[in-house]
């Protein structure tokens, strides 16, 4: 499927640059195509100067994916560990065949593959890490609770010594980006930020939405679903809220596993709080900012675990693009942001009653809660947003760029020399 950009120009900064001919491949084999991080920010950023882009991943519905200015290529699905490990060899046919300049990956299990790929092809190689891959082996629900710290040092071990063949080494955080410190690959700090554009509401869709939940308080956790995340916590958070204030109402939207929504409904059913609970799934991401905007707290309830004492969730920047005071776990990675911009308030996120006391408080004080609203805006659109990340996004590709061209010269020279 291949939906060309036509742009030519565009305006950068303080003057204006021609799009450069640079062929790139955006790579995941564990992502959507249309993941957050990998295409509504990064490659729609390298859309604006280069025209030569092609999506790797898994597949999807065709509707994902039309009209996004583009080409996409599926690899086969993969959901567990073992689909996304075989999808490996058949990346790596795809990208011998295109040959890019430039192969940009997202998942911590193709770092396998880079020796094979740093040996019969010429691509620059860009290793994108979303997350403290270690740490989440240690938290991981599918694998037996014994062998997580075999599998974390491994997975440690690994990365420490192949993400050495990388060109650039980009992170989402400072605290991940710490491991990769004097590694000898070009480190960038590229923060999740949200790109405010992509927080256009839709009055009409919030009026219809506002219509739907008349007389109800709606409260938000959006984003996957896991117990680690806090899950069962809000639900038993809400049977506590049912009999003191009826009224609130927590919208779930996000993927779950089956089994998870299984014990879901379960737990739901059993405490009676199909009214106080609405299970949603996933939403598209054009309509998950009206979902947001009609809520009054959003939550970020993940556990203490040390995935989540590094990883900086994204979830707080769009509830505070939205206006939206945020109740979140009392973890650096929330507080120090949350604490700052003075958008809400943390709490003890071990505790379901510590949960519900603070949703109470951020209802109670309309003042104040109009107050946390505009602080989380205002820090939104002066601080932590995806402006300035896209800046640093584009010095990485032009410094690949260079690299690049300079390759391309001493080829040269090689070949005059020999002729």
């Amino acid at each position: 499927m291949i939906i060309d950009s036509s742009c030519k120009t565009e305006s950068y900064g303080y003057h204006e640059k021609r799009l450069s001919v640079l062929n790139i491949c955006a790579l995941t084999t564990g992502h959507s195509p249309l993941d957050d991080r990998i295409y509504y920010k990064e490659v729609r950023s390298l859309m604006k100067r280069y025209t030569s882009i092609t999506i790797i991943a898994p597949d999807s519905a065709t509707d994902m994916v039309t009209n996004i200015g583009v080409r996409y290529l599926p690899l086969n699905r993969g959901t567990s560990i073992l689909k996304r490990l075989t999808a490996i060899p058949q990346a790596v046919r795809v990208l011998l065949r295109l040959a890019p300049d430039v192969c940009h990956f997202h998942d911590f299990e193709f770092l396998f593959a880079l020796p094979l790929l740093k040996l019969l092809c010429r691509s620059k190689i860009i290793y994108d890490v979303h997350e403290a891959y270690p740490e989440a082996a240690l938290a991981s629900p599918i694998i037996p609770a014994f062998l997580r710290p075999f599998v974390a040092l491994i997975v440690d071990k690994t990365e420490q010594i192949l993400s050495r063949l990388a060109d650039y080494i980009i992170t989402s955080d400072e605290r991940i980006a710490e491991r990769f410190y004097g590694r000898g690959s070009n480190l960038e700090i590229i923060f999740n930020y949200p790109d405010l554009i992509m927080f256009e509401q839709n009055k009409e869709r919030i009026a219809e939405l506002n219509h739907s939940y008349e007389g109800r308080i709606p409260i938000i956790y959006q984003g996957s679903m896991a117990e680690d995340r806090g899950l069962f916590h809000m639900i038993e958070a809400m049977d506590i809220l049912k009999s003191v204030r009826p009224e609130v109402l927590l919208i779930l939207a996000g993927n779950m596993s089956d089994a998870l929504s299984r014990r879901v409904h379960s737990m739901i059913k059993s405490k009676s709080l199909h009214k106080q609970i609405d299970v949603l799934g996933w939403i598209p991401h054009k309509d998950i900012v009206n979902y947001i905007t009609i809520a009054k707290v959003g939550l970020v309830p993940l556990l203490p675990t040390e995935k989540f004492k590094k990883n900086i969730p994204i979830k707080q920047f769009e509830y505070m693009a939205c206006g939206v005071p945020i109740l979140g776990a009392n973890l650096h990675p929330i507080a120090s942001y949350v604490l700052k911009a003075g958008c809400g308030k943390v709490y003890d996120s071990t505790r379901p009653d510590a949960l519900a006391c603070g949703v109470m408080e951020l209802l109670e004080d309309e003042q104040e809660w109009r107050r946390m609203s505009e602080s989380g805006k205002r820090a939104v659109r002066d601080l932590w947003n995806w402006d300035e990340m896209e800046k640093r996004l584009l010095r990485v590709y032009e410094n690949i760029l260079g690299s690049c061209n300079e390759d391309e010269r001493g080829a040269s020279k090689k070949v005059g020399r020999e002729s």
